[in-house]
């Protein structure tokens, strides 16, 4: 994550933001609780979906291959202070930055790919996404702003 994130930063290709706690600050050090990246990117809308699902995801056409939506491409927390912040509290975050890029640029939807743990889908469903489709080992989810 560390050598990605400062390259597709440079390059424009997104942004990595950290959550950090400066009161667990030991030496004028900063605590990274945890981090997550946001880009927008292309949702290929795959043939299995429905035509009313893609009228929903487009806003317009029932016929469209593919929309642009903002990915939220890595989401995780620190292990070592993985108990001083909720993952609720870290999409909450997430959300509140993508609200702004919605008021300022539009976008009908966030999108994750993640692996298919129960836990994982569990924990996106309960905070607003729905699974969406399969792409190549992932499972798309995406929740509607």
């Amino acid at each position: 994550m560390k050598n990605k994130a400062f390259d597709f930063d440079k390059r424009h290709k997104s942004r990595t933001y950290l959550i950090v706690d400066d009161k667990l600050a030991l030496n004028d050090e900063i605590v990274v609780l945890g981090y997550f990246s946001l880009t927008m990117k292309s949702l290929e809308l795959g043939e299995t979906l429905s035509k009313s699902t893609i009228k929903r995801i487009d806003g317009f056409s029932k016929d469209v291959q593919a929309t642009e939506a903002i990915l939220l491409g890595q989401f995780g927390k620190n292990e070592n202070y993985s108990d001083d912040i909720e993952g609720q509290l870290m999409l909450k975050f997430v959300i509140d930055i993508v609200y702004s890029i919605h008021d300022l640029a539009g976008g009908r939807i966030i999108f994750l790919e993640c692996d298919e743990i129960p836990k994982l889908i569990d924990f996106y469903t309960r905070n607003g996404f729905e699974p969406l489709q399969k792409s190549g080992d992932y499972l798309q989810m995406i929740r509607y702003l």
